[in-house]
């Protein structure tokens, strides 16, 4: 009996998918700037224990956006700031740890690796790369399995990333890098 009315409860609080997403979108802090009418959740969330949200207005590497826009807007996805846990939601409403990290720049470039691995994603990722980093990042060339040693030689890439060692700034697709971190 107790099973039926959190049932009824639960529709009663949310009748529809859409009524949940509304009331979703109500609360994120950071919405997305385009949707995907392809999927009941037009929109992808990342969920982040990060309370303030200036720190995603820090450039996304070498470029003059920030990079809460750059997630987005070209990859979908809102920030949803303060929760208990960094998560993030695809808009087929499943889940992927992100790192336990509260660096926006660290979190941000999971998400799109992430992203990058899904259906939709993969393109968004790939649309954007040409956009911004054609010349730098040859997507036929980046490595999702990628096995670099652990030394920490860091090296400043053409995106204007620090990569640990050029062993990772190759699986990146990086064209050219310079030794020494890009800060």
């Amino acid at each position: 009996m107790l099973l039926i009315f959190n049932s009824i409860s639960c529709s009663e609080e949310y009748p529809n998918d859409n009524d949940r997403d509304q009331n979703l979108s109500d609360i994120i802090e950071l919405p997305a700037l385009r949707t995907n009418s392809s999927f009941n959740q037009p929109y992808r969330i990342l969920k982040t224990t990060i309370s303030d949200p200036a720190v995603f207005d820090k450039n996304y590497g070498n470029l003059e956006i920030s990079i809460g826009y750059v997630l987005r807007y070209y990859f979908y996805t809102a920030i949803d700031l303060n929760s208990d846990k960094n998560e993030l939601i695809s808009m087929d409403r499943s889940t992927f740890t992100m790192p336990d990290t509260s660096d926006s720049v660290e979190l941000i470039r999971a998400a799109i690796s992430e992203i990058s691995n899904m259906t939709f994603g993969s393109q968004e990722n790939e649309e954007f790369i040409i956009k911004y980093f054609d010349g730098c990042i040859d997507l036929s060339n980046v490595s999702k399995n990628c096995i670099a040693p652990t030394v920490v030689d860091p090296v400043c890439g053409c995106d204007g990333f620090t990569y640990n060692n050029s062993t990772l700034a190759g699986c990146a697709g990086l064209i050219s890098y310079s030794l020494g971190s890009c800060d």
